[in-house]
């Protein structure tokens, strides 16, 4: 029940309502229901479906450190202009496990030009039994 008032709640957001007077709005109809208990739920269900959508439109460049990132940006907004995807938001962390190189993940797509990737692949190429 509390992802459809949740749901409810990012529409009436959508169709021009400021947060302030939805959730207002919705506070009221709760408790003129008697259903003021579902409002922490709701939060909860609301700020999971925020960062559902907040995904859709967004990648995650993880690189080995931090002094990679500059480099790594450029490469991926090639990647990116190459794939014909427009704006979208790019969000940086850094793996130290990595070793070098960079991932790019979002929108079901990961590409991995790491060194870890790179360097297993030559190991389970070398000790694979053929």
């Amino acid at each position: 029940m509390e992802k459809a008032y949740a749901q409810a709640l990012w529409v009436m957001v959508e169709k021009g309502r400021t947060p302030h007077e939805a959730v207002a709005a919705l506070k009221r109809m709760l408790e003129a229901r008697g259903r003021a208990s579902l409002f922490p739920k709701i939060g909860r269900a609301f700020a999971r479906l925020a960062a559902k959508e907040a995904s859709k439109n967004s990648f995650t460049l993880t690189v080995a450190r931090q002094k990679d990132a500059q480099k790594a940006v450029k490469e991926v907004e090639k990647v990116l202009t190459d794939l014909k995807i427009g704006e979208t938001d790019l969000y940086e962390e850094v793996d130290e496990s990595l070793i070098g190189g960079w991932r790019l993940q979002g929108r079901g797509l990961l590409i991995d030009n790491s060194w870890k990737s790179a360097l297993l692949s030559i190991y389970n190429r070398a000790t694979s039994h053929v």
